[in-house]
């Protein structure tokens, strides 16, 4: 269920704040990429698998009253924000761990 993408920078993340604090420049280069990764789960992916559900919808009826003849489109769904969250939630605890211990 959760996104692995997130969990991972998630935990990349925590570790790089644990080790070398929240001020230095190696955190905001990771809080960057978590934030970029985090929005392509949730979004960028998403909305992709929607709108290739859609397209191969219209190709299925053209296929099927024989206008054209389309080969399907591969259809990636994305992850729910619930998903992406327990996720971070995931990759947060991992990432305390492995500092911590």
């Amino acid at each position: 269920m959760p996104s692995s993408h997130s969990a991972l920078v998630s935990s990349l993340c925590t570790s790089i704040a644990f080790r070398s604090g929240t001020n230095s420049d190696i955190f905001v280069l990771s809080l960057g990429f978590f934030l970029i990764t985090v929005r392509d789960a949730v979004g960028v992916r998403r909305a992709n698998g929607v709108q290739a559900r859609r397209l191969n919808e219209i190709v299925r009826v053209l296929n099927e009253k024989h206008i054209a003849d389309f080969k399907y489109i591969k259809e990636v769904q994305g992850h729910s924000p619930m998903e992406v969250f327990i996720g971070c939630l995931l990759g947060f605890f991992i990432g305390v761990a492995f500092s911590v211990l």
